[in-house]
């Protein structure tokens, strides 16, 4: 049994450097030449949205409901959170919500139900969260050249010239490893646009989580550690100069 456990414990840390060393290689930064950010450069968070894959987890919901463990939603703004931090020290955004403007991009009333437990069970149950300020509608996937890019700038626009639109992803799939062991991956996705509805940075990052028995669960910290480990990829990487329109996200 002892034997068992180390080659586990083996294969685990062999896996666990495999996955950093494939998240730095698909980690990258493109920026266009002709767009130099300064310190605290205005960017408006338009949309940001995490989904998984995974499903519910009948033991998550159980502390949920019950001992009030954390929903998808506490887990969720804490990857906006560590997203927000990294690419404010890193780039020098100054990263900010406007609810009002963002939720013009969206058509019809808010769904909610009123009720914050509620809103966040539902959004267990269907593993997605978006940030609350921000729209529905992401942005950042919109084929260059195509009007809708200055559509959508055109709508956010407010006062500041300067001011440029970010929207961005986080993408957590469900992952077997070794038959009865499983894990998360994570892709962060992110794309500015400036006041002409030009792409002028874009970001993919990769992290994982380590692995665990049968289950897969969201709590312990286990995404966030997985998220911290996808933006410090996306701090070291070298930043390209010019932004692809065919690079895929």
């Amino acid at each position: 049994m002892k034997l068992f456990r180390k080659r586990m414990l083996l294969v685990s840390i062999l896996v666990s450097f495999l996955l950093m060393m494939s998240g730095c290689a698909s980690t990258w930064v493109q920026q266009a030449t002709e767009w130099t950010p300064k310190k605290d450069t205005p960017v408006l968070m338009g949309h940001y949205q995490v989904k998984s894959d995974a499903g519910a987890d009948l033991f998550e919901l159980a502390k949920q409901g019950v001992a009030k463990g954390p929903s998808f939603a506490d887990v969720s703004e804490k990857t906006y959170k560590l997203m927000v931090t990294s690419l404010s020290e890193k780039f020098g955004f100054k990263i900010y919500t406007d609810k009002r403007r963002s939720k013009k991009l969206d058509h019809g009333p808010e769904l909610t139900t009123g009720d914050k437990r509620a809103d966040e069970l539902i959004g267990s149950l269907a593993s997605q969260w978006t940030q609350p300020e921000g729209a529905d509608r992401a942005f950042h996937r919109i084929l260059a050249g195509v009007d809708l890019r200055k559509t959508v700038v055109g709508t956010l626009k407010g006062n500041d010239k300067n001011e440029v639109f970010m929207s961005a992803d986080l993408s957590i799939n469900d992952v077997d490893a070794f038959i009865l062991f499983k894990k998360f991956e994570l892709k962060l996705a992110v794309e500015i646009l400036d006041q002409n509805g030009v792409s002028v940075f874009k970001a993919k990052a990769i992290g994982a989580t380590g692995l665990t028995f049968m289950r897969n669960p969201i709590s312990e910290g286990r995404i966030e550690k997985a998220m911290a480990q996808a933006l410090a990829n996306l701090e070291k990487a070298k930043v390209e100069q010019g932004v692809s329109n065919i690079t895929s996200m």
